[in-house]
């Protein structure tokens, strides 16, 4: 299970968990960096079992290191895998926890060319990031699986949490040392830039390569996100831009949309503006519910204007409500937008709308979404349509 230390929306959540293989959020601007846990030539404690030393070559590349650690791993026998690992500095704290407790470590294998890693005692575990308050860059391990017999390039990414220990009983690992972001960033691009259509193993590397802390990812997201790609893959990186949630990211992002065609990728977009915290980003999401071509994707705007309930959000729906030149579609989706906010604010214009405005499918949406809040001004409002006394 993944989870996020950040304050999102349900419908925001879902989509984040279905977007993410693991988390990794922003960090904050001359926060101080945690200590690393590894020392060249030195394998780190948190890797037991099967774990081999290729970190010692002096001035020897990540791409050279892992090419020793085919080499040894061939004459090792046992199987043509093997993992590689190292150290870098991710953009901020990344936790693997147990569910109940202490635990007993984990095991680290493979499935369908996949990495397995599974508490021991359980077989479940969860991952979580820091979130805002404690956005720290710290120390993660990357882990890399190769397997020569089915492909030369990398067939599976993961984090490591380097305060959890990991056992490697059946595919060896190699460890290769601590890496700098930048070296990191490099190679893990050069993998993505050598797959074409493995769309599991895509998706993992734009999470790794969001990870890393410093603008090489950045720069990498947004070449992703605005690139030939498929628009699944170009959304992933869209959606870790958006996660960044700092005036650059949202910069990017507007950036790409103004330029962009594909409705489901625009949508992808909109989600990731409304991550943000910046104050341009509401305003983007009225212009996009206003002015874009496409009904469909100003209607994903407006459902987002209504979950974020700020006096410009819900100007903004009213204005669309009475707006007479607004399709009817987009009328239903600024209604319901206004259901979704806090009761204080959403009953009292629901009211509004079902006595006064003119249109009749408008007026409809609004009873009908008064009917479902349960709310004591509602029912008041009810009773005395029933009674007559509402003109």
């Amino acid at each position: 299970m993944i989870s996020m230390k950040k304050k999102l929306g349900t419908a925001a959540l879902a989509a984040a968990l279905f977007s993410m293989t693991a988390a990794g959020m922003a960090l904050a601007p001359g926060a101080a960096r945690a200590a690393s846990k590894s020392t060249a030539g030195d394998i780190p404690a948190f890797l037991k079992g099967k774990v081999h030393d290729v970190s010692g070559a002096a001035g020897a590349t990540i791409e050279k290191k892992i090419g020793q650690a085919r080499t040894d791993a061939a004459k090792a026998g046992g199987g043509t895998a093997f993992f590689a690992a190292y150290e870098f500095m991710s953009r901020t704290k990344f936790h693997r926890n147990y569910y109940n407790g202490p635990g007993e470590g984990y095991a680290v294998g493979t499935k369908d060319t996949r990495i397995r890693i599974e508490d021991k005692g359980r077989g479940k575990n969860s991952v979580t990031v820091d979130g805002e308050e404690k956005e720290t860059p710290s120390p993660a391990g990357m882990l890399l699986l190769f397997d020569p017999a089915k492909g030369a390039g990398v067939q599976d990414v993961n984090l490591l949490d380097i305060d959890q220990s990991y056992e490697f009983n059946d595919t060896p690992v190699y460890w290769l040392g601590r890496a700098e972001n930048a070296e990191s960033s490099s190679y893990l691009e050069k993998s993505f830039d050598a797959l074409k259509d493995d769309a599991r193993v895509l998706d993992t590397l734009i999470f790794a390569i969001a990870s890393h802390d410093g603008p090489q990812a950045r720069l990498f997201l947004k070449k992703t996100a605005a690139g030939p790609r498929p628009g699944k893959v170009r959304e992933k990186a869209i959606f870790w831009i958006g996660n960044a949630g700092d005036g650059q990211a949202l910069a990017d992002l507007k950036e790409i949309y103004a330029k962009e065609q594909d409705g489901a990728v625009k949508k992808q977009i909109i989600f990731a503006i409304q991550l943000s915290k910046q104050k341009d980003a509401v305003e983007e999401l009225i212009r996009i519910a206003k002015q874009d071509p496409s009904q469909d994707v100003r209607k994903q705007a407006v459902f987002w204007l209504g979950q974020k309930a700020s006096a410009e959000c819900v100007k903004a729906l009213k204005d669309i409500v009475d707006a007479a030149d607004s399709e009817s579609g987009l009328k239903d989706q600024a209604v319901f937008a206004i259901s979704q906010l806090p009761k204080d604010k959403s009953v009292p214009m629901l009211i509004d709308l079902a006595k006064a405005n003119k249109s009749v499918e408008v007026r409809k949406k609004a009873i009908f979404w008064l009917g479902q809040s349960g709310d004591p001004a509602a029912l008041k409002f009810f009773e005395d349509i029933l009674l007559k006394k509402t003109p």
